[in-house]
């Protein structure tokens, strides 16, 4: 090899060996959490681990605070290859003349190495170290890359690192959005922000960013105008705190997603707004003893949360229980589940639309469900049991559908807070007996929505469209797998929500007829536990699911905590705010018109007399028909029942009859003054087989009865009761073969008996038995 080759190679290897052995400039410091909008508004923001507020590096660096940094540090900086050698000579004679280092001459690059080293005390060693390193770091980072390491890692004074958080800390909005002023005054800071800084010295930080501005205008970056109008704008005061407009969801990512950029779907606008709203309430609310509610938003086509206020605001729901997030906090679900088993009955084909519910009386071992207003009516269509939020029907049609199907239900709609089996919550699940959360139940909702939308624009059904709500922006979310069960046919979801837009709600619970106003085509739905210890509300339209929760974090049950007292004035606030006139459109094509009994709201058999068309889910289509129409034979004068054992046929008029069971009827026609009894059988006739005269009540067939005791210590007694047709007709009672009471009109009797197995028998004076067995549990003794 030539020697002068060898010479040069040597040589040059000299040169770049030290540059690639020089410390690579890597910033390992921990960042702050950083909430922002979907339009890059700050939501909110946590402190770095090492009590910095430091945000993760912007994906560029804005152009006003790149132009005024580049003429204030680095005019050179887009020409030179990291370091600029006639800024060093310049600096180096400087320091020889006043006998120490008075000035550094370093580039921005070599700013990005001393930073990259913590700043360490300035000696020509370290300069040389910083030389090295800005070198090797131009040979592989690309010069926008060097200015955003810079722009991130900058000191701003304080604990304030970087342009993002000094932007937001000194003039309280985005880098983005500063003025010519505003980036001026950050561009000088970091050359010595120890020395000039907003609370301190601030001539001096004023007449730099004011000198940087004079040179901005004469390199022709900003006109005179601009000039004169930045040079009038003050310089910033003390450091501000960072905005905190989502407290509770910012909290969330911080535990999620410490230390990262988190770009969520949030309407910044409606952020505040529902935020307003739901401390607006409570503040109301407070005068009850109620500190906690929040509210959630989601919208239905894609899943994505726009507003999330987890708890109120107010100082004095700090505290109590004001950092709890509500949203993610399981409580007891009360009534808000029964649309959902109402949209599971009616696709399994168990129900219709209105097909008559009991509503009496009823018991289970350990279980004896209410209704709010501890009022029976015997029997009341599916539709208005569901609107008015009745408890007794709810838990007779869970008895119909089954606990385990109804759990499986709830699993594949999107519930993941029912982890236990079935048997483990019983009839009771329906009524408050597990937990939800506000999150899932607006995703449920929103899932329900979507499935409704597509399959009415599209015809089709896609298991991705149940899924939980979305915080993150589509573009920063996995894609939603296709795959999954559709549980719920869109006709059975069109039927429910029509249900829940009727505007008849419980009649215990007042004032809701002004808070509906003219929602018209919004479904919604509230739930109160039990004890008075959630308050729950949500409605959907096809755009946007709203739900909502009013208590106590800490449990406490209070008189009034009821879903429409509390929750629903929050929800139609929200709801009014984002009020249009958007409708579910209807999925004909999988329904089917059928006759029904207008009575019975079953499918119309034989003997109904007045039917009406109704749309239905067609699996309604192998639903029983009408049971409850009989065709009775009546006497000339209709005043009696006759057979044809004791009347001659030419004297029998027939006629079709409504006749409910013996409970069911006794509770009805007390609410239905319409409703006709049976006449009673012409003298001589024998009681029809098939039309049972009474019914109990109580005890049930296979109950088992714990006896409890009074103040007293002595054991109460069993309270029996029955319907009979015929009220006046006299029944006599025994208890295990022994003559306890006779009863006429009101057939009730108090009934004492030991630990063990029991059989109840009634008699009437017709010789017409009922009876059942039952398990005392308890001793007398």
């Amino acid at each position: 090899m030539n020697r002068r080759l060898r010479i040069v190679i040597i040589s040059v290897s000299a040169a770049i060996l030290p540059v690639l052995l020089a410390p690579m400039p890597r910033f390992r410091k921990p960042f702050s959490t950083v909430v922002e909008a979907a339009d890059g508004t700050l939501l909110g923001a946590r402190i770095a681990a090492d009590g910095q507020w430091r945000f993760p590096p912007p994906d560029s660096v804005p152009h006003k605070f790149t132009k005024a940094l580049l003429t204030f540090e680095d005019n050179y900086f887009y020409y030179h290859p990291g370091v600029n050698p006639v800024s060093l000579l310049k600096a180096l004679k400087a320091n020889i003349k006043a006998g120490r280092i008075v000035r550094g001459g370093s580039t921005l690059t070599m700013q990005v190495a001393r930073m990259a080293g913590e700043n360490p005390e300035r000696t020509y060693t370290r300069k040389i170290i910083e030389i090295l390193s800005a070198l090797r770091l131009e040979l592989v980072k690309p010069k926008k890359e060097i200015l955003k390491m810079y722009a991130a890692n900058a000191p701003f004074g304080g604990n304030t690192v970087g342009i993002e958080a000094a932007s937001w800390r000194y003039y309280g909005t985005s880098c983005y959005s500063l003025s010519w002023a505003s980036a001026a005054t950050l561009a000088v800071l970091p050359n010595s922000p120890s020395l000039v800084h907003p609370g301190r010295n601030r001539i001096q930080l004023q007449k730099r960013r004011d000198e940087l501005l004079e040179k901005l205008c004469k390199k022709g970056i900003i006109d005179s105008l601009t000039l004169a109008l930045s040079l009038d704008e003050p310089v910033p005061d003390e450091p501000a705190p960072i905005p905190d407009l989502a407290p509770h969801l910012t909290s969330r990512f911080f535990s999620e997603r410490p230390g990262l950029r988190s770009v969520t779907a949030i309407d910044a606008f409606l952020q505040q707004k529902v935020q307003e709203i739901v401390n607006s309430r409570q503040r109301i609310l407070q005068n009850n003893h109620i500190y906690n509610s929040a509210c959630i938003v989601v919208r239905v086509n894609t899943g994505e949360v726009l507003a999330y206020a987890g708890n109120s605001t107010l100082p004095e729901t700090r505290e109590n229980g004001g950092d709890v997030d509500i949203i993610r906090s399981p409580r007891s679900s009360g009534s808000i589940l029964k649309p959902i088993l109402y949209a599971g009955m009616m696709h399994s084909g168990l129900i219709l639309p209105n097909t008559l519910v009991p509503d009496i009386p009823t018991y289970f071992t350990g279980f004896a469900p209410k209704n709010s207003d501890l009022i029976c009516s015997g029997a009341v269509p599916a539709s208005r049991a569901l609107a008015q939020s009745l408890n007794i029907p709810a838990v007779r049609m869970l008895r119909i559908y089954r606990e385990e199907k109804f759990l499986e239900l709830l699993r594949l709609t999107g519930f993941t807070t029912f982890r236990e089996p079935a048997d483990y919550y019983g009839l009771s699940m329906i009524l408050g007996g597990g937990e939800v959360t506000l999150w899932e139940l607006a995703g449920v909702y929103a899932s329900l929505s979507r499935v409704l939308n597509r399959y009415c624009m599209e015809g089709r059904y896609s298991g991705s469209d149940y899924h939980p709500p979305v915080l993150l922006r589509k573009e920063n979310n996995p894609d939603i797998s296709e795959a999954g069960i559709v549980p719920l046919s869109a006709s059975s979801i069109w039927l429910t929500y029509k249900a829940l837009q009727k505007v008849n709600r419980p009649e215990t619970e007042t004032g809701w007829q002004y808070l509906v106003g003219s929602s018209g085509d919004f479904a919604w739905k509230t739930g109160t536990s039990y004890g008075y210890r959630d308050a729950w509300a949500v409605g959907t339209t096809p755009s946007f699911v709203i739900a909502v929760w009013a208590g106590n974090a800490d449990g406490e049950g209070r008189p009034g905590l009821t879903g429409t007292g509390a929750a629903a004035p929050i929800l139609f606030d929200v709801y009014s705010f984002m009020k249009n006139s958007e409708s579910f459109p209807a999925p004909y094509n999988e329904m089917s018109v059928v006759k029904v009994c207008r009575e019975s709201g079953y499918r119309a058999g034989p003997d109904c007399p007045d039917t009406e068309d109704e749309w239905i889910c067609t699996a309604g289509l192998k639903s029983e028909m009408c049971p409850w129409h009989k065709v009775v034979h009546l006497d000339k004068s209709k005043k009696y029942r006759v057979t044809t054992e004791c009347a001659d046929i030419s004297e029998i008029i027939t006629e079709k009859w409504f006749v409910l069971p013996p409970a069911m009827e006794y509770y009805y026609k007390f609410r239905h003054p319409e409703y006709r009894s049976l006449p009673p059988l012409a003298p001589g006739c024998s009681e029809d087989k098939e039309l049972p005269l009474m019914e109990l009540i109580y005890p049930v067939p296979g109950i088992k009865i714990f006896i409890p005791r009074d103040q007293e210590g002595k054991p109460t007694r069993i309270v029996a009761e029955l319907a009979h047709r015929h009220p006046s007709r006299t029944v006599y009672w025994h208890l295990d073969d022994r003559f306890a009471a006779n009863t006429k009109f009101l057939h009730k009797i108090e009934l004492l008996a030991q630990a063990g197995d029991h059989v109840l028998r009634a008699v009437d004076q017709d010789g017409f038995t009922v009876s059942c067995r039952f398990t005392i549990l308890n001793s007398l003794k």
